[in-house]
């Protein structure tokens, strides 16, 4: 969602500015920031030092996004080389930081532009496909914001402090900001949100708008995330069981496998009722891929509550996580009433003791498809070996081949058959099935199906 922000902030920017190719370039820099973990913050001060020269030499630099929500008067305060700050509800007051002003200098405090909106969804923007490009590099694949904010409040989450409430965009103007993008050679698109199956604007919820976007535009692949486990009825979950357009692949956020800690979370729902949620997906969807978020060494958790996480990781049987040691947010619920009273040595264990069980059980899952064929849509060059090619499963997992024969313009975005050799716990390999078995590699092969017993 931070990359769409910084594509929204570009098309503001773009009717009396020019970006430059480098900061040293630049009359005014921007930073477009995270609060969810402690580390990014870290990474923002550091990247401020750096500029810190050309802020002496006449740049204006302003902080975006939520750090600049969250941590306001500690940027403010602290004689950074900052000349404004702006929350993500405030992008359109991009336009008056070229007026000249000299904010910031000379004992003058940078300006601050921090409202939270009610309404604000920026449905009248959209960013342009160069846009999209520079940002990302990727040709076929495309981020489309269609839900903002967060009315969940879970405890450990700052979100609806720094992007306010849930708000949806209207449904035709994500209709006509991806059959743009189909226009300009755009093959799949991820659909994003802060609880983006939430989404609902008048009468239309997140089913219909699948259903619309599959009905008035010829996008190949609608991907979401992230969701949240509340919102996911039948519906949904038997619209992507048959239709193959709208992808197998489900992030599931976990959180905690406990019920105790799930409560002290504020996640609405127990362990239970999570894990029948990932039997009905399972149950209704082939091959799908399912991943989760994970947080070890919540306030109060005890290796008990820990043990019960490890437990339904494991009965989830997730393809893939992001697993992380929980990390204490200004303004949130669990910053106010729960102390942060689980050692970072503990922490540490128990996420190194998850991230291990997590990798064995990825390069398992993966292992099932070493000898079938499989279809994946060419995405990009290997950045690690130019000789290769990446490659995406519809259920999101990649795979890194050798093309054969020469390569077309045409060939990114093309689907190919590829015959799987070997896999790790990120990846698969594989070869065209020309070169496994003489056939050509768009062969019309549907793939073997992939048991998880």
């Amino acid at each position: 969602m931070n990359e769409y922000d910084s594509l929204l902030a570009g098309k503001i920017l773009e009717q009396n500015a020019v970006q430059t190719q480098s900061a040293a370039e630049a009359d005014v820099i921007l930073l477009n920031t995270c609060a969810i973990r402690e580390n990014a913050h870290q990474t923002v001060y550091n990247r401020l030092k750096e500029l810190g020269h050309l802020h002496k030499g006449g740049a204006k630099i302003g902080i975006l996004g939520c750090m600049a929500q969250n941590l306001r008067e500690d940027l403010l305060y602290e004689n950074l080389p900052i000349d404004f700050i702006m929350g993500p509800d405030a992008l359109r007051n991009l336009g008056t930081i070229l007026d000249g002003e000299n904010s910031g200098k000379a004992g003058i405090a940078p300006r601050s532009y921090l409202a939270l909106s009610r309404l604000e969804t920026y449905d009248d923007i959209v960013p342009s496909f160069e846009h999209h490009m520079r940002e990302r590099g990727n040709k076929i694949t495309a981020f489309v914001t269609i839900q903002r904010g967060c009315d969940n409040f879970c405890a450990f989450c700052v979100v609806p402090y720094t992007r306010g409430r849930e708000r949806s965009r209207p449904l035709i103007s994500v209709v006509d900001e991806v059959k743009s993008l189909v226009d300009h050679g755009v093959k799949s698109v991820v659909l994003l949100g802060q609880n983006v199956n939430s989404y609902h604007h008048e009468s239309a919820k997140f089913v219909n708008l699948i259903e619309a976007l599959l009905a008035k535009t010829a996008i190949e692949r609608i991907y979401f995330t992230s969701p949240h486990p509340k919102d996911f009825p039948l519906e949904l979950i038997d619209l992507m069981a048959a239709e193959p357009r709208f992808c197998n692949q489900v992030h599931m956020p976990l959180q905690a496998g406990a019920n105790s800690t799930l409560r002290r979370m504020k996640r609405n729902y127990t362990r239970e009722e999570f894990l029948q949620i990932v039997e009905n997906v399972r149950s209704r969807v082939a091959d799908v891929a399912i991943s989760t978020d994970v947080i070890v060494g919540f306030p109060g958790e005890s290796d008990a509550d820990y043990r019960e996480t490890l437990e339904v990781m494991a009965a989830a049987d997730f393809d893939s996580a992001f697993m992380f040691a929980y990390s204490q947010r200004r303004g949130t619920i669990a910053q106010r009433l729960y102390p942060d009273d689980v050692p970072e040595e503990v922490k540490k264990a128990r996420l190194a003791e998850l991230i291990d069980q997590q990798l064995k059980r990825s390069h398992r899952n993966n292992s099932r498809y070493i000898g079938q064929v499989v279809e994946a849509m060419v995405e990009q060059p290997s950045r690690r070996n130019a000789a290769e090619w990446v490659a995406r499963m519809r259920n999101g997992r990649k795979v890194i081949f050798p093309p054969q024969g020469e390569i077309s313009p045409e060939f990114s975005g093309s689907t190919v058959s590829l015959k799987i050799e070997s896999a790790s716990s990120q990846t698969l390999r594989g070869v065209p099935f020309s070169a496994a078995s003489g056939r050509g590699p768009f062969a019309n092969t549907e793939p073997a199906a992939i048991s998880r017993s």
